[in-house]
């Protein structure tokens, strides 16, 4: 897996969740968090450091209604590198 696939993954993995009113447990919903820490981990170094924003994403409505246009694909993240993001990083 590339950092895209696991961030578009983690995003609908919590979306769904949120969708399952799973958030509303907190306990649960920590646990879950650091769960998919460890777990994508596994596949792909660098995504452990979206965890957080992947399981804000579904929080605006704004995020799904994009999503959902632009027919199921997220191009914030498709193709997006850790090395991109780093670069944008160190010009801001």
């Amino acid at each position: 897996f590339q950092l895209d696939d696991c961030r578009i993954w983690m995003r609908l993995m919590f979306w769904s969740a949120r969708q399952q009113g799973l958030h509303k447990h907190q306990g649960f919903w920590e646990w879950y968090i650091l769960f998919m820490r460890y777990y994508v981990d596994i596949y792909q170094d660098d995504a452990k450091h979206f965890v957080e924003e992947s399981a804000e994403w579904s929080t605006n409505p704004d995020n799904i209604k994009e999503y959902l246009d632009a027919g199921r694909t997220m191009e914030d993240v498709i193709g997006v590198t850790m090395e991109d993001i780093e670069a944008d990083t160190k010009k801001q």
